[in-house]
């Protein structure tokens, strides 16, 4: 190893330990409360946890999550706001991949039925917003999260037409600079913004600060979970396609939070292949999540812990430092 790399894989290490105690001296105080103002606000605790080596600790709180959110449907009741609730179903999944590490197979099966009752076999890609009626959308996004499921599950099938859709929208010719995110239920690319919508949600204006990089991140990961998994290579040139997306996009606009996912995801496929080009684009984008954190351990939004990605990064910081 690279001192470099060793040294970079330390840091990880330690950032997410770091953050691993601000959770758990947080979850003291959290289950006192016997009326939490919205529990799916700790959708991503129970999958980062587990990743800790926390697993009573996930459980516990995968059960509370339940207890107060759950329905009879298989979905989550949630006052959702913003991105949660433009992208519906990414909550969803980061319970389902935990429940499933968890070995919580009744939670499993009623969750994951929710969701695929919302994916389409034509097209290979998962509803955004399954809540609402007319023109329903799908993405990149919330497609590659179902795929790491499937990955999990070992379902074959499954991935592979999540990849078959991931691979329509990587091809997608880029016009002005623009990456489109969202395909109609036809697998048309929409490529107009709806009025009053959040154009972060709709495009990617490529070499631009802030733009929405993590969708390409969770590509990367979803691949390298499916060349790990079924040991197949043909994932290979699409994210070799990826990356040439992501260079050109540049380190200065990817060293933001908004880029976090392309640094696991790109770790990932570096320890998959060993080509060198993943690790390059995965470098900035580590040092500047790594800069971020506080000496507390968490990640800050509106000078307040965000709760959210502060367990997203100890996710994934944890498995950087596994892959470095």
């Amino acid at each position: 190893m690279k001192q470099s790399n060793k040294k970079l894989k330390n840091a990880c290490s330690q950032a997410a330990a770091r953050t691993e105690q601000w959770m758990l001296n947080h979850l003291e105080s959290l289950f006192e409360n016997d009326a939490p103002a919205d529990p799916m606000t700790y959708y991503k605790w129970p999958l980062a946890l587990h990743e800790r080596g926390r697993k009573q600790d996930a459980r516990k709180l995968l059960g509370w999550i339940k207890e107060h959110c759950l329905d009879t449907s298989g979905d989550f009741s949630s006052a959702r706001s913003g991105f949660h609730e433009e992208f519906y179903s990414y909550a969803n999944i980061w319970l389902i991949l935990a429940a499933i590490e968890l070995e919580e197979e009744t939670l499993q099966e009623l969750l994951l039925g929710f969701l695929l009752n919302h994916f389409n076999q034509k097209t290979g890609g998962l509803t955004t917003n399954p809540t609402l009626s007319g023109n329903l959308t799908e993405d990149p996004l919330s497609t590659s999260f179902l795929g790491m499921a499937a990955c999990t599950l070992k379902d074959e099938e499954l991935a592979n037409s999540v990849l078959s859709y991931l691979q329509s929208w990587v091809n997608q010719p880029i016009e002005d600079d623009r990456l489109w995110l969202r395909t109609s239920q036809n697998g048309t690319l929409i490529k107009q913004v709806p009025a009053r919508a959040d154009p972060s949600t709709w495009v990617i204006e490529l070499g631009k600060n802030d733009e929405s990089y993590y969708f390409l991140g969770s590509i990367c990961f979803f691949l390298a979970r499916y060349m790990e998994t079924f040991k197949n290579g043909k994932a290979l040139d699409l994210a070799n396609q990826v990356a040439e997306i992501l260079e050109y996009i540049g380190p200065k606009a990817l060293t933001t939070i908004w880029a976090a996912k392309v640094a696991p995801g790109c770790v990932a496929l570096y320890a998959e292949t060993l080509e060198q080009r993943f690790l390059n684009i995965a470098h900035p984008v580590i040092h500047a999540v790594l800069a971020g954190q506080t000496t507390d351990g968490y990640w800050l939004k509106n000078n307040k812990p965000w709760v959210t990605v502060s367990a997203e990064q100890c996710y994934w910081l944890s498995g950087i430092s596994k892959r470095l």
